[in-house]
């Protein structure tokens, strides 16, 4: 695809890019370069089951792309693939062979339980049809993206909205995964952006004014250097055998000339130059520079650029070479998706019930990152799309499982953002019943204790609240410390856990604080009274001896 390791002898003059350098101008895709790669994520349900949801999963990689341009308020214009051209049918060919290989080797692999190998076929054997382009087509008309369809060659199509101003439909650059574009002579070229926006950009006029590694294009205009890369082989023409693009700059930079060029390479006795090398290279440079494209203005084809006296003597007559003619009414119902550029037949007939998209409602999931999820959603709305061959009840199955199938991805979403939401706790209604006081029971084990009979001295405080002579204390747990004594325990008159603490009953509970409350107060003023009596003895000895 495009011109064998062009790009990697380019390198020197190719930089990094970011799409937002393309803010607020029109920027060209090459659709079919998006949909191959979007392709390869669903190839063995393209290949296998193509009517299934996931073989549309390519869509949901175009759009995606697509949204991030307009993200950086750049102006995405769509450019599809039409016809073959006749100068390509042997290349063509050579591939349709190569896919079906492919589809029956990776079955092969599929039914031998190799599914890595099978995927890897499977890519091989995918082919974009018009008839995934048209879906893809609804979906850009319902979001009100700018499309066309090349009458041929999406490149030439390109390249030719590439020469004219914005204002007539022209655009600032292109995006595209085939490196044909150099050839056809693009000003602004974007090679392997990825889905962040960065790629790879090639400017022509730059190029040519530029000198570095030991390659300088001075001394190149467009259609030296277009001999150049038709010289080192294109999908029009293959090169000579021992002719590399490197060789091909040596001839071009050496002879500035392509008629010397091609008469020197016919006497090398090193090459061997096939009898009729020279008239198809004349043609095929012919192509690059004169096929037939789509004029929005006219709504007709015209020739990329007006044709040359030279070129026309080249062709004989035979303009067909680059395109052949339609009539206006033709070529407009192909560029506006109406008519497959391949069958010729309106792709109303061949599905009139396709259904309108569906997408599936992602306000949760902005909900989400409104509290601060650092999360990228990269998962692009769910599509669903119905072929006019299915029945209406298959139709209305494939609906409901495609969406279905959307809602519980979306749900998954949703649950993996869950983490960002504020949680809502909703604790369950408790029924609230009057507790009821009940009687003091007659079992109450807190009872008042007498005090000691020995008023001579002052008993300690602890002494007065426990009594560990006559009988256990059962002490309560609150007043125990939690590092020593669990809820459950109690301890015994040598400070031994022993678990005595039973738990209370609500006739217990409501008794314990007024039997606790007033056993303190009458432990307290017992305290008082001892205390004051001593004073009043120590008092009296002193009035004694005061008289003495």
């Amino acid at each position: 695809m495009g011109i064998p390791n062009l790009l990697r002898f380019m390198k020197p003059f190719i930089e990094p890019v970011h799409i937002k350098k393309y803010a607020g101008q029109r920027v060209g895709i090459d659709a079919y370069s998006w949909l191959h790669k979007g392709a390869y994520s669903c190839s063995m349900e393209l290949c296998m089951s193509p009517r299934s949801a996931g073989a549309r999963r390519y869509i949901s990689y175009f759009m995606h792309h697509v949204n991030l341009l307009r993200h950086h308020k750049v102006v995405p214009v769509v450019v599809f693939d039409g016809g073959s051209m006749p100068c390509k049918s042997a290349t063509d060919e050579d591939r349709h062979k190569k896919r079906e290989l492919s589809l029956v080797l990776g079955k092969e692999k599929l039914e031998q339980g190799n599914t890595a190998a099978a995927i890897d076929l499977f890519r091989k054997a995918v082919q974009i049809t018009p008839s995934m382009a048209y879906q893809l087509i609804q979906i850009l008309k319902t979001e009100n993206v700018e499309f066309v369809v090349a009458p041929y060659e999406a490149d030439a199509q390109l390249a030719y909205l590439a020469t004219l101003d914005a204002d007539q439909g022209g655009i600032a650059a292109v995006i595209t995964e085939d490196s044909d574009l150099i050839a056809y002579g693009c000003t602004a070229i974007i090679f392997k952006m990825d889905r962040f926006g960065n790629g790879e950009e090639f400017r022509m006029e730059k190029t040519l004014k530029t000198v570095k590694d030991g390659l300088c294009f001075q001394d190149f205009d467009q259609n030296l250097f277009t001999g150049m890369c038709v010289l080192a082989g294109c999908d029009f023409l293959p090169s000579v055998p021992g002719i590399g693009t490197k060789r091909a700059y040596s001839l071009i930079s050496k002879h500035k000339n392509i008629d010397l060029v091609l008469s020197t390479l016919k006497l090398d006795k090193r090459y061997s130059v096939p009898d009729d090398y020279i008239d198809s290279f004349w043609k095929t440079l012919a192509v690059f520079n004169h096929a037939r494209v789509y004029d929005v203005k006219s709504k007709s084809l015209k020739h990329l650029k007006p044709l040359e006296e030279r070129y026309l003597n080249y062709l004989a007559g035979n303009l067909d070479i680059l395109g052949p003619a339609l009539a206006p009414s033709m070529a407009r119902a192909i560029a506006e998706g109406r008519l497959n550029p391949v069958t010729m037949e309106t792709f109303d007939e061949l599905s009139r019930t396709i259904s309108p998209i569906e997408f599936i409602d992602t306000s949760a999931l902005n909900v989400a990152s409104q509290y601060g999820s650092q999360e990228i959603l990269t998962q692009e709305s769910t599509i669903t799309i119905c072929s006019s061959e299915e029945s209406r009840d298959d139709i209305a199955a494939f609906v409901v499982d495609d969406i279905t199938s959307g809602e519980q991805k979306c749900n998954k979403g949703v649950l993996a953002l869950g983490k960002f939401l504020p949680q809502k706790h909703s604790s369950p209604a408790v029924e609230c019943k009057e507790v009821k006081p009940k009687n003091t029971p007659d079992n109450n084990p807190f009872k008042k204790r007498k005090l000691p009979t020995d008023q001579g001295k002052v008993p300690d405080q602890n002494e007065l609240l426990i009594d560990l002579d006559e009988e256990e204390a059962v002490v309560l747990c609150s007043s125990l410390s939690r590092e020593s004594v669990g809820p459950a325990e109690s301890l015994d008159r040598n400070g031994v856990s022993t678990g005595l603490c039973w738990p209370l009953t609500q006739e217990s509970v409501a008794s314990i604080p007024n039997e606790r409350s007033s056993k303190r107060q009458s432990q307290q003023e017992a305290i008082r009274n001892i205390t004051n009596k001593n004073k009043d003895e120590r008092s009296g000895l002193l009035k004694f001896f005061m008289r003495l």
